[in-house]
C-alpha cells in the first residue's frame, strides 16, 4: 500500500502512517478517516511516534532527517539534521521533552523538542541501528542493531548498561514493560525474548512463530506479551515470574503492528496491506474496528455515483474498486486491466462502471460484477491512446474518445457493435455530454467546440484565449446541470466558464 511505518496516539483514538513517498499521515482509528496530510520529507518515512499528550507527531525518513509535527494541524514544526545515513528509529522521552532518534550511522542522537536544538550524541559501536525503545520511567534506552545484539543505555549516568546477546539475526521489535522490570525483544530469526533489565539475564525464549516477527507490545498491566509476524498471527504470552505461553490467537494476515489499548482489554494490528483491526486481547476476537489505509498514491482516478453513495477508484494495480462513500466500506473489486486505471466513468442511471488504461477500454455490470465487456483492447489502426469516457445522461450510452477527432458510441443495453463519427479534423482531450443528451462539448487547446449529435460537424466553436492555449495537457469540461453554462481547465490552473 506505500505504508511504511505507523504509530498509534496515547489512547489509540488516532493513529498516524509513513509512506514510501515521504508524506505522514493521520487517521481516526474508529471511523478510518483521514484527518491531516504532512508533506516536507523526501524519502521514506520508517519510523514514527506520537508525543506522551498527543500534541505532535515525530517522523524519521531515509533522507537522514528527523521531523516534529503539530498533530492538531499538521504544521512541521522542527527539522532535526545531523544524522550521515537514514534513520531508522525515533521516540520521545516520557516528559516529551526530548526526542531521540537512531540510524544507520551507528548513532544515536538526543534533541529538545520544545527548542529545536540538538543534544546528546551516543555511539553504541555495534553496527547499524535497526530498532529503538525508551522506558516509561526515562531511565533507559534499548538499541536494536543488524547483527541481533540489543544494548541499553542508563541515561541517568550517561553510561552502557547490560549487553543483550541471543538473537542471531537483526532486531525488529522491542519494548520494555510499564514498570520498566522487563525487557522484551524481537528478531528475524523467528524468536522473542524476555530478560531482566537491570542485570541483562535472559529469562525466557518465546520461539512458535513461523516467520519474521514485526513488532512486540508489552499489555498495561506488565503480565502480557503480544507478537506481530509474518506467519499471520499475533500471538500472546505471559510475562510473570514464571512466563508460559497462552490465549494464542490468529488476528490477521501478515501484521506488522500491534499495540494494546489503554485499558489493555484491546488489540489493534496493522497488517502488510494497511488493513487496521481490532482484537480482544483475552480471547483474540476481532473487534468492531476494521479499516483499510489507502494509499493515495496508488490512485490514478475516480468517480462518484449519480447519488453520491459510492465512489470508483482506479488504481495502479489495474483494478477497479468501489467503495460507500458514506461508511467507508469497501465495494467490489473489479479486475482486469493489466495496468493503472487512468480514466472511469459512473453511469447516471448506476448499473455501468466504464474504465481505461488509455489503450484498453473496460465495461462493467454493477449488477453482475462477473459481467464485463472488453470494448477496445490494444489500440489498431482506428484507435490511438484514449484520452476520455463519458456517458450519456439517460445512463445507457457511453461516448469514448479514441484520439484522431474521433467518436465512439456503445449502447451499453443492447451491446451492438460500436458505431464512429468524425466530428474534427484533428483530435480533441476532452468532452462532456449536454444535460439533454442532444450535445457534446468537444474540448481542444485552443478552444471548445459544440456539437449537436445530429451534425455532422460542431455548429459552435468557444474560442480560449491565446494566452491560455496549451499543446498538450490535461483538459477537463463539465456542463452545468441546466445546460447553460460550461467549464473547462486546460493544465493551466486556470477554470474558464462559459
Amino acid at each position: 500500500t506505500g505504508v511504511t511505518s505507523v504509530a498509534f496516539s496515547p489512547g489509540s483514538q488516532q493513529m498516524v502512517s509513513g509512506h514510501d513517498s515521504g508524506k505522514v499521515r493521520s487517521w481516526d482509528c474508529e471511523s478510518g478517516e483521514k484527518l491531516l496530510r504532512m508533506k516536507g520529507h523526501t524519502g521514506t518515512v520508517c519510523s514514527l511516534a506520537y508525543s506522551p499528550r498527543g500534541n505532535r507527531i515525530a517522523s524519521a525518513s531515509y533522507d537522514k532527517t528527523v521531523r516534529l509535527w503539530d498533530s492538531e494541524t499538521g504544521e512541521c514544526v522542527f527539522v532535526f539534521k545531523g544524522h550521515t545515513a537514514r534513520v531508522i528509529g525515533v521516540r520521545f522521552s516520557p516528559d516529551g521533552r526530548q526526542l531521540i532518534s537512531g540510524s544507520k550511522d551507528g548513532t544515536i542522537r538526543f534533541w529538545d523538542s520544545e527548542k529545536g536544538k540538538p543534544g546528546v550524541v551516543l555511539s553504541p559501536s555495534l553496527r547499524k541501528i535497526r530498532r529503538l525503545a525508551i522506558s516509561l520511567d526515562g531511565r533507559w534506552i534499548a538499541s536494536g542493531h543488524k547483527n541481533g545484539n540489543v544494548r541499553l543505555w542508563d541515561i541517568v549516568s550517561d553510561k552502557p548498561g547490560p549487553l543483550l546477546q541471543d538473537h542471531t539475526d537483526l532486531v525488529t521489535g522491542i519494548a520494555f514493560s510499564p514498570n520498566v522490570k522487563l525487557i522484551a525483544t524481537a528478531s528475524r530469526d523467528r524468536k522473542e525474548k524476555l530478560w531482566n533489565v537491570s542485570t541483562g539475564d535472559l529469562i525466557a525464549t518465546f520461539d512458535d512463530h513461523t516467520h519474521y516477527i514485526w513488532d512486540i507490545a508489552f499489555s498495561p498491566d506488565n503480565l502480557t506479551i503480544a507478537s506481530a509476524s509474518d506467519d499471520g498471527a499475533v500471538r500472546l504470552w505471559r510475562a510473570n515470574s514464571s512466563p508460559s505461553r497462552t490465549a494464542i490467537q490468529a488476528l490477521t494476515d501478515d501484521v506488522v503492528k500491534v499495540a494494546y489499548s489503554l485499558d489493555g482489554l484491546s488489540i489493534l494490528t496493522v497488517d502488510c496491506d494497511g488493513i487496521v483491526r481490532q482484537g480482544d486481547a483475552t480471547t483474540g476476537a476481532r473487534g468492531l474496528v476494521s479499516f483499510e489505509l489507502p494509499d493515495p498514491e496508488s490512485v490514478k482516478a475516480s468517480t462518484f455515483s449519480a447519488d453520491g453513495n459510492w465512489i470508483a477508484t482506479g488504481c495502479d494495480d489495474g483494478t477497479v474498486r468501489l467503495w460507500n462513500s458514506c461508511t467507508g466500506a469497501a465495494g467490489p473489486v473489479l479486475e482486469g486491466h493489466s495496468s493503472a486505471v487512468r480514466i472511469l466513468a459512473y453511469s447516471t442511471c448506476g448499473r455501468w462502471i466504464a474504465s481505461s488504461d488509455r489503450d484498453t477500454v473496460r465495461l462493467w455490470d454493477l449488477h453482475d460484477t462477473e459481467q464485463r465487456s472488453v470494448l477496445v483492447e490494444g489500440g489498431g489502426d482506428n484507435w490511438d491512446r484514449i484520452s476520455d469516457l463519458k456517458f450519456s445522461p439517460e445512463g445507457h450510452q457511453l461516448a469514448i474518445n479514441s484520439g484522431h477527432g474521433t467518436v465512439w458510441f456503445f449502447d451499453c443495453q443492447t451491446k451492438d457493435p460500436p458505431t464512429s463519427k468524425k466530428p474534427m479534423k484533428n483530435g480533441f482531450m476532452a468532452f462532456d455530454f449536454s444535460p439533454d443528451g442532444q450535445q457534446l462539448a468537444l474540448g481542444t487547446s485552443s478552444s471548445i467546440a459544440l456539437w449537436n449529435l445530429q451534425s455532422d460537424e460542431p455548429n459552435l466553436k468557444l474560442k480560449v484565449p491565446s494566452s491560455m492555449w496549451r499543446s498538450f495537457g490535461g483538459m477537463a469540461i463539465a456542463y452545468s446541470p441546466t445546460g447553460e453554462f460550461l467549464a473547462s481547465y486546460n493544465d493551466d490552473n486556470v477554470v474558464l466558464l462559459w
